[in-house]
């Protein structure tokens, strides 16, 4: 029998795209500490744009930790924050670290979710960013193949929305996903 000695040294396999996506700030460690023993960290906004500065998420998600981003009511809303998110999401896609150390945006909704990531395959493909963020495709984001779906989570580790809302969220973006 021939082992690959490449998989040894692998963590955890990654989630799907939808598998423990969605989470309230009560179960985020713990669904966290399935994947990595990093902790979050919360990167506050500035006054200017609403979220916090490029620098500053590049500089957490240097360190291999998660960082933890409040993208606002509506990032879909084009007079909003997409541009500015936009460049979260480029950060992010680009920082070269692993599953685990993406962003964790706090979304309302589930739009927000969808537009998040949109925004992430668009910021991992080189497409217009701020525009998949104002218009996104669910039905192509869940018709990716399981690869490229993990590969999003890389990203976006996970998606925290308020606690009333958790349940109803994950089963919107469920009802998006045929598998």
């Amino acid at each position: 029998m021939t082992v690959s000695l490449e998989l040894l040294g692998r963590g955890p396999s990654r989630p799907d795209l939808l598998e423990d996506l969605v989470v309230d700030d009560a179960s985020l460690t713990e669904i966290l500490g399935r994947w990595t023993d990093s902790v979050p960290v919360v990167v506050e906004a500035g006054a200017a744009t609403g979220l916090p500065s490029p620098d500053r998420v590049a500089e957490v998600l240097g360190r291999g930790a998660p960082a933890v981003v409040n993208i606002g009511p509506d990032p879909a809303d084009p007079a909003g924050s997409a541009a500015p998110l936009a460049d979260l999401l480029v950060i992010a896609a680009h920082a070269g670290v692993g599953f685990g150390s993406g962003l964790i945006p706090r979304c309302a909704d589930a739009s927000g979710v969808w537009a998040v990531l949109s925004g992430a395959v668009a910021a991992m493909t080189g497409a217009d960013v701020a525009a998949a963020i104002v218009s996104p495709d669910p039905a192509a984001i869940v018709g990716l193949s399981r690869s490229a779906r993990e590969a999003i989570r890389d990203v976006i580790t996970c998606v925290v929305v308020p606690r009333d809302r958790a349940e109803a969220v994950a089963a919107e973006l469920a009802a998006a996903d045929p598998g």
